[in-house]
């Protein structure tokens, strides 16, 4: 097959298959999958044994490198940042998350301030946290969930958290996570908000998924 025929056949350019080639990129794990019914392969032949053994529930897992997060979100249009710090206590990961900070210098001082556990493999990071601001509202929790690119370099993942609005009706938010601090998010708002495609595939598929399409892309843009 030319690169142009794998690249037909999961809707790649040939240039980004060129790049998976040569290294110079790595393919989300939806990609991945793809790839391997194009190629009909096994996705053991992409992987080699020693991966297999990072991909262990009962073994801690970091796929950031780093233990400070920042996440970027939208709340009535006003862009919200705020501070996850990871850390190890009897054998498991807990994390703090400083919701909605508004200096990073002094990022302890949010608005909601939540506890809670960090879980990862190679695919997904999932966060679960409840409301430690508020002594009277502790039955406030928050879910995040992030897609990890097949990448040795992660810096910046895209996904969704699940909490409630002020008056208590489940909300859910398309989040951005990242090893640094973004100086100029607003430039990856596509990530952040949702376009007329998105809003016509949650009607027909009655979920919310967020894509992977083009995710290596957006991923190494930065």
């Amino acid at each position: 097959m030319t690169l142009s025929d794998v690249g037909k056949s999961i809707n790649k350019s040939k240039a980004t298959i060129s790049k998976y080639e040569s290294n110079q990129i790595i393919p989300d794990a939806i990609t991945l999958l793809e790839l391997c019914n194009c190629l009909n392969i096994s996705i053991n032949d992409f992987l080699p044994i020693t991966e297999e053994k990072n991909i262990n529930s009962n073994t801690l897992f970091n796929p950031f490198g780093t233990n400070q997060l920042f996440m970027y979100y939208y709340t009535d249009k006003k862009l919200m940042t705020s501070i996850i710090d990871l850390s190890i206590s009897n054998g498991n990961y807990m994390c703090k998350f400083y919701n909605g900070i508004k200096n990073i210098s002094n990022y302890q001082n949010c608005s909601y301030y939540y506890e809670g556990t960090f879980e990862s493999n190679r695919t997904t990071a999932y966060f679960t946290l409840h409301n430690s601001s508020h002594k009277n509202n502790m039955l406030e929790k928050v879910q995040i969930v992030v897609n990890i690119p097949w990448s040795d370099n992660i810096k910046v993942c895209k996904g969704l958290i699940l909490g409630l609005t002020p008056n208590s009706l489940p909300i859910v938010k398309k989040v951005i996570l990242s090893s640094f601090e973004i100086k100029d998010i607003h430039k990856y708002n596509g990530a952040l908000t949702f376009s007329k495609e998105e809003v016509n595939k949650i009607y027909n598929d009655g979920a919310l998924i967020i894509e992977n399409k083009n995710y290596d892309e957006f991923f190494f843009d930065f």
